[in-house]
């Protein structure tokens, strides 16, 4: 991803408004670090016993706290906020002046004298972080004495206004070209502490942040754009994203606007850190999809809190995604059982209604396969050898079913029975179950323990549906079903019978002969014919 090349002509200088919303920016920035670094620094006081060090650390967090509120009601009244081209701009300096320099080089003075102490007495636990809260006392009173001697902030003068603020604005204002639609593949992983990733273009806030942030048992990385941000999301899992507005490269907003843009990052939840307070751009943040938008200096408590309601709500983003991902899951498996039970035109039937209509069906040929001695057999063998054996067999039988294009219908103790032309048109399915029938006669023998099967075939109309409510069944009723049953008791072991009605649809092609008449119970008298082969394989 690179950068559109910055627009060469010179930079337009700040409006009123802009100037007074970047003077609050600025001034916030190190009153950010000293509150977040002094209340840091009263917590290890307390819990390493450096008492001698907490009046002090105390009156740090307390003047920062006042310069403050002194920026807000300086800077913040409803006059700059709503006319700030109105305002006396020289007045409004003298007046941040007068009432900033008194506290801000007390603020100095204190922290000066708790950083060579700390070095005196090497006390390392605090020291870092007293460097840190007198860096920042000395850039505040920087600014204050940049604006007492009008440096750093001119506004409406073109382009030879100040070029501190023309820079600022600009910075503000530079976005790149950059594609909405990015490549993420981001996992969504749950970590059990909360990983954030912090974005801020001032290394005194991304540092504030960082230890605040460890402290509170998470994990930190930490960027200074928009665009490391976007990249490092692409590289790695996050649960919050705290973002900068005012940055460069990239600012907050357009990064947020690509985030919310690009469907693995849209709920992933975003801070929004700012030290404008400019209502339009939280409103604007909001409307994006930020979840919360924090002013600088920002409360460790609040913050704690925030973040805490951040990480909940995506942990239940995520709890939700994985339920409906298991439901899907048993959804999915649900309809793969179903499958092993029923066909997949019925399964897709009772999907769609929740119900399966009963049809009666011309021409289906419908075979039984029965076990020869297979009680005797059960009585004299293990459960399990049994079990293991008959396993073996049905998946075989099941295997050329398929293969012949036969639905298995059920297998009822020891017997198999299938149907052909069914719900797949066939030209002959007659002859679809014979060949599926002395091929099953050829299995039998390959499949320990080397069963004996009688196999019987008969065509015509049968009635089929779905019966049950907790265990569905998908069957077929009618009398081509019973003489079917009849046709497979009376054959011979090792042999396939068929009826005269299922004999006359394959006698031109089938080698076979007639096995003589049965009295069949509760028929007439039936002539039933063997059949050994087909003789075209094209049946």
């Amino acid at each position: 991803m690179t950068s559109a090349p910055m627009d060469a002509s010179p930079p337009l200088a700040p409006s009123a408004k802009e100037y007074y919303s970047l003077m609050r920016h600025e001034l916030r920035t190190p009153l950010n670090a000293i509150i977040g670094y002094g209340e840091m620094l009263q917590e290890d006081a307390r819990d390493y016993y450096l008492n001698e060090y907490q009046e002090s650390l105390d009156q740090i967090v307390e003047l920062g706290r006042e310069l403050n509120i002194s920026v807000q009601d300086l800077l913040g009244t409803p006059e700059i906020r709503e006319t700030p081209e109105s305002v006396d701009v020289n007045s409004l300096r003298q007046g941040v002046v007068a009432r900033l320099t008194p506290p801000a080089e007390n603020l100095l003075a204190v922290s000066t004298r708790l950083v060579l102490k700390a070095d005196a007495e090497n006390q390392s636990v605090v020291s870092s972080n007293l460097e840190r809260v007198h860096t920042s006392a000395k850039r505040l009173l920087e600014l204050v004495r940049q604006i007492e001697n009008h440096r750093g902030y001119e506004w409406g003068d073109g382009a030879d206004g100040s070029q501190k603020a023309l820079d600022m604005v600009q910075q503000y204002q530079s976005y790149v070209s950059t594609q909405k639609s990015l490549d993420t593949g981001i996992q969504h992983n749950r970590i059990s502490g909360g990983r954030i990733l912090v974005v801020d273009d001032n290394e005194m806030n991304r540092s504030l942040l960082f230890d605040q942030l460890y402290r509170q048992g998470h994990t930190v990385e930490v960027v200074d754009n928009g665009m490391e941000a976007i990249q490092r999301l692409k590289e790695k899992d996050f649960d919050i994203v705290l973002l900068d507005v005012m940055m460069p490269v990239m600012d907050g907003i357009q990064t947020l606007e690509i985030l919310k843009n690009d469907p693995d990052t849209r709920e992933l939840p975003v801070i929004m850190l700012s030290a404008v307070d400019d209502m339009d751009k939280v409103v604007h943040c909001i409307e994006l999809g930020a979840d919360e938008y924090l002013p600088k200096p920002f409360e460790r408590v609040l913050l704690r809190a925030r973040i805490g309601a951040a990480l909940e709500k995506k942990r239940l983003r995520d709890r939700e995604r994985m339920y409906l991902e298991q439901i899907e899951l048993e959804k999915k498996h649900s309809e793969e059982l179903l499958r092993v039970i029923l066909p997949e035109e019925i399964v897709t039937e009772l999907r769609e209604t929740n119900s399966v209509a009963p049809r009666r069906y011309e021409g289906v040929a419908v075979m039984f396969c029965d076990i020869v001695g297979f009680t005797p057999y059960c009585e004299a063998n293990q459960p399990e050898d049994v079990v293991s054996y008959l396993q073996g067999l049905v998946e075989a039988y099941e295997d050329l079913a398929a293969k012949y294009k036969l639905e298995k219908i059920k297998t009822v103790g020891d017997a198999f029975m299938a149907a052909a032309g069914l719900l797949i048109p066939l030209e002959n399915p007659v002859a679809n179950c014979v060949r599926c029938g002395l091929d099953m006669l050829e299995a039998t023998q390959r499949v320990a323990p080397h069963w004996e099967v009688r196999i019987g075939v008969h065509v015509g109309p049968v009635i089929a549906g779905v019966v049950g409510r907790k265990k569905y069944l998908f069957d077929l009723w009618g009398d081509t079903v019973n003489t079917a049953a009849r046709v497979q008791s009376y054959g011979k072991p090792g042999t396939v019978y068929v009826s005269p009605e299922a004999w006359s649809q394959i006698e031109r092609f089938g080698e076979g002969n007639s096995a003589g008449v049965a009295e069949i119970r509760g028929k007439r008298p039936m002539e039933l014919f063997r059949v050994d082969g087909i003789r075209f394989s094209n049946y």
